[in-house]
């Protein structure tokens, strides 16, 4: 069976990315959410980009819906949404009594498929995948996971559906986490570790990162866009999860941005202050919330070091977790991350910079 109508479930940022590039490559979409100003404003947006591209004309493509029965004879439903259990298990028993037979769901894996299944047993277990994929750096690469449940003709087809899109894309066992949030989690932790041992400010660490990988936007950048609070409602579920590895643990810094509302430059205010979309200064919060901000400068391969040895260290956990192969790990830090290379192709470009040292002074600021 083609997949061929698609319905998107929640009006958000990974909704808007989805939404138009499916739209772009000619698939028929209808996006579900609670609120009506959340999908009068995905339309805006997604009017711009088209009218941006000349090419109005799929706004024909595009329908927001409040009525789940507008799901019936969809191919495929997409979660992108990150909801409790409780909510989800609400509009997942409406949805399906509306689709057909066929349909394959597509969940968001922040939380093991195995795991959703146990909860939300309304689910067809055999035509559940779930589906990753990096806003930031838009339909570059998605992970695709399965189960041993998942219908093998399910993933083929799924996997064929992806293909379509033109994107690269890896298929995994169902893992707390994947690839793509676990690999993310170490990146943004390793970033605020940086930040808290005072070797530098937001803006001097994406400086150096930027210049050092290649990528338009630093690691605390990279946040802001993504969104503060999705990633740290992401952490607090894979580390739940985890709860033996510290490197997933989320970081009390994000904590305290989410709870002033500075969830990133949707809300004009994150690691950065926004204006227009663009970064006009340092969030002049940092300075109460980070003891030691900006206390030295240190070498930008320093940063770098500290930052991607944590990341090598758990590409090398999941692909002996996963089994998965290097090629995996390079797609998923290359596209999602936006750099020049992947994990092991910095390590075998720079060996030097992933030599684990000895502490300095920065890591115990506390006996000063």
């Amino acid at each position: 069976m083609a997949i061929e109508g698609i319905g998107i479930i929640g009006a958000n940022k990974r909704s808007l990315v989805l939404a138009n590039h499916l739209a772009i490559n000619g698939f028929q979409i209808r996006i579900y959410d609670n609120f009506r100003d959340s999908l009068n404003i995905l339309s805006a947006k997604l009017r711009w980009s088209f009218k941006k591209e000349n090419r109005t004309d799929l706004l024909s493509n595009v329908e927001t819906i409040q009525d789940y029965s507008k799901f019936k004879g969809a191919d495929l439903i997409i979660e992108t949404s990150d909801k409790s259990f409780e909510e989800r298990f609400l509009y997942f028993s409406k949805i399906i009594k509306e689709v057909g037979p066929e349909c394959i769901i597509a969940v968001n894996p922040f939380i093991p498929i195995v795991s959703s299944l146990q909860k939300l047993q309304m689910l067809p277990a055999e035509r559940v995948v779930g589906l990753d994929f990096s806003e930031v750096f838009p339909c570059q690469f998605m992970e695709v996971s399965s189960t041993d449940y998942t219908d093998v003709g399910v993933t083929q087809n799924f996997v064929s559906f992806v293909e379509k899109l033109g994107v690269k894309y890896s298929v995994i066992n169902d893992r707390p986490g994947g690839m793509m949030e676990r690999l993310t989690r170490v990146y943004i932790n390793s970033a605020f570790a940086v930040l808290s041992k005072g070797k530098g400010t937001p803006y001097e660490i994406d400086s150096a990162m930027k210049e050092l990988t290649g990528s338009k936007y630093g690691p605390f950048e990279f946040l802001d866009i993504r969104g503060i609070d999705y990633d740290y409602n992401s952490a607090v579920r894979i580390y739940e999860l985890l709860p033996n590895r510290v490197v997933m643990q989320p970081d009390e810094i994000e904590m305290k941005l989410m709870q002033y509302g500075h969830t990133g430059r949707k809300a004009n205010l994150g690691l950065y202050i926004y204006e227009g979309g663009d970064i006009v200064g340092e969030n002049p919060v940092l300075p109460a919330i980070i003891k030691y901000l900006g206390l030295k400068e240190v070498d930008k391969t320093e940063i770098f070091s500290d930052i991607m040895i944590p990341v090598l260290s758990e590409a090398k956990q999941l692909a002996s977790e996963i089994m998965i192969g290097e090629q995996d790990i390079e797609n998923v830090t290359k596209l999602s991350f936006g750099w020049n290379f992947g994990i092991f192709g910095f390590q075998k470009k720079n060996p030097e910079l992933f030599v684990v040292k000895e502490k300095s002074e920065f890591d115990n600021l506390d006996t000063f």
